[in-house]
C-alpha cells in the first residue's frame, strides 16, 4: 500500500481549532459567530467527530432517510379557466415537469371543468395532485370513471389547516377523506390528504415550532381517520407532507431530515413496521421570503430553497414563480421556476445521491437537535389534548406570534433582505397591492385564526 501523505500531519484536538478561531476573531465574541436557529437553539460554527458522541440518535436519523435518490419536478398551477390551465399543464409536462400540483382554492370542479382541465393528461403515468376542498369521493369517482387502471398523484386537502385559517369545521371533511381512501385503497401511489406546514411557516413560526405543529397535525389525522375505520398503516402512508422551505440553507436541510425521523417515531408509536412506512414530502419554496422588490432576487432565494429541499430528501419539489407574490405568473416566470429543479438534476447531479447530508457533523447534530426540540413541543401539545385543543387554547397562536415578533426585530436590527431593506433599486415601482399589505401588517391575526404573512411587509421601505 502506498504511504499516505496525511500520516505526516497529526490530528488536532478541537480546543486547538477553538484557539485558532479566537485568534482570528481578534477580540470579537465567539457568540457573534454562533447561529440562532430557533428560540433556545443555537449552533456553533463548526463541529468535529467527537461531538457526535452526544447525539447517538444520528444513526437512527440516517436509517430513516430516503434510500432512493431523485425527486419529482412538480410545478404548482392555480386553477382558473379550464382550457387555459390545461394548456399550462401540457406546456409544463412537455418542458420537463414530472407532474402537476393543481391548486383549486375554494373552487368546486364540475365534471366538465375537470375533463377540460386534464384533457390529454394520462393520470396513470403522470402524478397530478388536486388540492381541492371539494369532497374527495366525488372527484375520485370522476377521475376513475371508465378506467380500471391505478392513478398516480392524489386528491389532497388539509381541513385542519383550513380550520385554523377560517374556523370552518373539519369533521365532515374527514368523513370524505376516509371514503376516498376506501375507494383508492389499492392505488399505492395515490394520496388522499395532505399535512401542510405552510399555515405555520407563513404565520411566522420558527423551524422547531413548524416541525412540532406539523407533526401534531399529522397525529390528528391518524386519530380522526382510524376512528372512521381506516387502518393506521393506510392512514400513515397515503398522504403528503407539504412543507415550506425557507432561505436558511443548512437549517432547512436538517428540517426535512428531522421530519422523517419524527414521522417514524409516530408510526412506531402506532405499532407500524418501519419497512412499511415512508413519509412522502413535497418541498415548496417559501412564500414568506418572496419579494415584490427587485423580484428577480427571488430566483436566487428559491435556488437556495430548492437545494435545501433536495439535499434534505424531498420526494417532490415545487418552486413557485418568482413573481407569484404580486402578479399572475407568466410563461417566463414558470419556466424559470421549473428550470431551477431541472438544473439541479441535469447539471448539478443532485439526483444521483441519496441523503447527501449524511455524515456532516454539523447537519447530523442540527438534525438531532431540531428533532429533539420539536418532539418536546409535540409532547406538550399532546398533553393539552392534541393540536385542535391546543389551538383553541391559543397555545399555538401565542407561540407563533412571539416567533414572528423576533423575525421582525431581526430585520429592524440589521438582518439583510437584498432588494428589500438593503441594496434596493432606486425609483423601483412597487405594486399597489404590496403597499396596501405593508400598511395593514398589524394586527397579524384576528379571532384566534392564523394568517399568512410575508417578511417583505415589515422589512421594506414604502412611500405613502
Amino acid at each position: 500500500m502506498e504511504p499516505s501523505f496525511l500520516s505526516e500531519f497529526s490530528a488536532l484536538p478541537k480546543n486547538s481549532w477553538q484557539q485558532k478561531l479566537e485568534e482570528e476573531l481578534k477580540g470579537r465574541s465567539f457568540a457573534e459567530v454562533q447561529h440562532e436557529v430557533a428560540n433556545h437553539l443555537t449552533m456553533a460554527p463548526y463541529y468535529v467527530a467527537a461531538d457526535l458522541a452526544g447525539y447517538a440518535v444520528y444513526k437512527e436519523i440516517q436509517a430513516c432517510q430516503r434510500q432512493t435518490p431523485g425527486w419529482l419536478t412538480l410545478p404548482v398551477i392555480d386553477f382558473e379557466v379550464p382550457n387555459e390551465v390545461n394548456q399550462r399543464i401540457r406546456n409544463q409536462l412537455q418542458q420537463g415537469a414530472d407532474g402537476i400540483w393543481l391548486d383549486c382554492g375554494s373552487t368546486p370542479l364540475s365534471h366538465l371543468e375537470l375533463t377540460k382541465t386534464l384533457h390529454t393528461v394520462r393520470l396513470t403515468d403522470t402524478p397530478v395532485f388536486l388540492d381541492s376542498p371539494e369532497a374527495a369521493p366525488a372527484i375520485i369517482s370522476e377521475l376513475t370513471q371508465g378506467s380500471s387502471y391505478y392513478l398516480k398523484g392524489g386528491v389532497v386537502y388539509d381541513p385542519v389547516a383550513d380550520w385554523m385559517r377560517t374556523g370552518q369545521n373539519f369533521s365532515t371533511a374527514f368523513d370524505g377523506i376516509a371514503q376516498g381512501m376506501a375507494l383508492t385503497k389499492a392505488m399505492r401511489e395515490f394520496r388522499s390528504y395532505k399535512v401542510e406546514s405552510h399555515i405555520f411557516h407563513e404565520a411566522g413560526a420558527d423551524v422547531v415550532q413548524e416541525l412540532a405543529y406539523t407533526l401534531a397535525s399529522f397525529v390528528t389525522y391518524l386519530d380522526q381517520l382510524t376512528e372512521r375505520g381506516v387502518s393506521p398503516l393506510l392512514a400513515a402512508n397515503r398522504f403528503v407532507f407539504a412543507i415550506s422551505v425557507g432561505t436558511d440553507y443548512l437549517t432547512e436541510i436538517a428540517k426535512l431530515r428531522a421530519l422523517r425521523y419524527l414521522y417514524q417515531k409516530v408510526t412506531r408509536a402506532y405499532g407500524l413496521p418501519d419497512e412499511l412506512c415512508q413519509a412522502y414530502i413535497q418541498g415548496q419554496s417559501s412564500r414568506l421570503y418572496q419579494s415584490a422588490h427587485s423580484s428577480h432576487t427571488n430566483i436566487v432565494r428559491q435556488t437556495a430553497e430548492a437545494m435545501s429541499a433536495v439535499m434534505g430528501g424531498c420526494d417532490a419539489l415545487s418552486i413557485l414563480p418568482y413573481d407569484a407574490a404580486f402578479a399572475e405568473p407568466s410563461e417566463f416566470s414558470e419556466r424559470m421556476a421549473r428550470n431551477i429543479s431541472l438544473v439541479l438534476k441535469n447539471e448539478s447531479y443532485l439526483d444521483k445521491v441519496a441523503d447527501p447530508a449524511a455524515g456532516s457533523y454539523y447537519l447530523e447534530i442540527l438534525t438531532a437537535r431540531l428533532a429533539g426540540e420539536a418532539w418536546a413541543i409535540f409532547l406538550e401539545i399532546e398533553s393539552k389534548g392534541g393540536l385542535p385543543k391546543a389551538f383553541e387554547q391559543n397555545f399555538i397562536q401565542q407561540a407563533i406570534e412571539h416567533s414572528w415578533n423576533q423575525k421582525v426585530a431581526e430585520f429592524q436590527n440589521g438582518r439583510v433582505m437584498v432588494g428589500v431593506n438593503k441594496f434596493q433599486e432606486k425609483n423601483e415601482e412597487v405594486p399597489l397591492s404590496v403597499k396596501i399589505r405593508a400598511q395593514n401588517v398589524t394586527p397579524h391575526w384576528e379571532y384566534g385564526l392564523l394568517k399568512a404573512r410575508t417578511l417583505v411587509e415589515v422589512a421594506g421601505t414604502y412611500e405613502q
